[in-house]
C-alpha cells in the first residue's frame, strides 16, 4: 500500500476553509507523532469543510505520519480519486487499512462515514455509526491508542432546503430498494443527499477537539467492543455540547 499525501496540496486547500471559518483547535496535548493512533470523531454535513482542515493539522502541524479512511464511492470517480489520494486517504477496506498499520500509519476514521455526511433535517452532530465496529477491532488488533475528537461549527453552514426522506420513504422508492442490486447500489437510501437552501456557506467557526486517549484492551468481546464504543462516542457527544456552549458563549460576547 501506497499513501500519496501531497503537503502542499493539503495545506493550499485546507487554507481556503481556515480563512473563511477560522477554526480554533484545541487539546493538542493529546496528540503524539511518535505514536501511532487511531484518530475517531464526527463526520460533518457534506464532509468537505472539516476532514482538510483536520488532515492538514495533523499531517502538516503537528507531522502524523496518518491516513484518512475514506469511502469507496470516493474512488470511482478518476479525477476526484486523485484529489482524494492527495490527501493521504485510501479506499476504507479492511485488508488496506490493516497493510497501512502494520507500515505504522495513524488512521483518521470517521465511523459514520458516506450516511453521517449525508445528514438529513435534524441530525446535525449525530453519530450515525450504526453496527460498525470494525475501527475498534483493527485498534484491538495492532493495540493503537484511540483518540476521540468533536468537530463543532461545520453541521451549521447550510440550512437544509430539501429532505432527502421525502424521496427515500416514497412508495415507489421503497419498491425499488426490494431490487437486490438497487437497494446495495442505493445502500438502502442512505446515498440519496438531502439539499440546502443556498449554496454558499454561512460563515460560522469552526471548532475542533482532541480528548485523552482511550486505550483499546487486547481481548475485548462484542460486549466489550459494545459498551467501548459506546463510551467513546459519549466522550464525542459532552464534547460537542462543550463546544457549543463555548461557541455561543463567544457569538454572545
Amino acid at each position: 500500500m501506497q499513501v500519496q499525501h501531497d503537503a502542499k496540496w493539503i495545506k493550499t486547500l485546507s487554507a481556503l476553509s481556515k480563512r473563511y471559518f477560522t477554526p480554533t483547535f484545541l487539546g493538542s496535548e493529546y496528540i503524539d507523532a511518535s505514536r501511532p493512533a487511531m484518530y475517531v470523531g464526527n463526520h460533518s454535513l457534506y464532509g468537505i469543510f472539516d476532514a482538510p482542515v483536520i488532515i492538514d493539522y495533523l499531517f502538516n502541524e503537528h507531522q502524523v505520519a496518518m491516513v484518512s479512511i475514506a469511502d469507496h464511492s470516493h474512488f470511482y470517480l478518476p479525477i476526484w480519486r486523485d484529489i482524494v489520494k492527495k490527501f493521504g486517504a485510501v479506499d476504507g477496506q479492511r485488508e488496506y487499512v490493516r497493510a497501512l498499520m502494520q507500515q505504522g500509519y495513524s488512521i483518521l476514521v470517521f465511523p459514520g462515514g458516506g450516511r453521517e455526511v449525508l445528514k438529513h433535517p435534524g441530525e446535525q452532530y449525530q453519530l450515525i455509526w450504526k453496527q460498525r465496529y470494525g475501527f475498534l477491532q483493527l485498534a484491538q488488533e495492532f493495540q493503537y491508542d484511540i483518540i476521540p475528537f468533536a468537530a463543532f461549527g461545520p453541521d451549521d453552514i447550510f440550512e437544509f432546503g430539501f429532505d432527502a426522506r421525502t424521496v427515500v420513504q416514497h412508495r415507489l422508492f421503497q419498491k425499488l430498494l426490494k431490487v437486490p442490486q438497487l437497494d446495495k447500489l442505493l445502500r438502502h437510501g442512505d446515498v440519496i443527499p438531502s439539499l440546502p437552501k443556498h449554496l454558499i456557506p454561512k460563515r460560522v467557526p469552526f471548532y475542533f477537539q482532541f480528548l485523552p486517549p482511550v486505550e483499546v484492551g487486547q481481548r475485548l468481546g462484542s460486549e466489550d467492543l459494545t459498551t467501548l464504543r459506546e463510551e467513546i462516542a459519549q466522550q464525542i457527544y459532552q464534547s460537542l455540547a462543550q463546544l457549543k456552549a463555548r461557541s455561543t458563549g463567544h457569538s454572545s460576547s
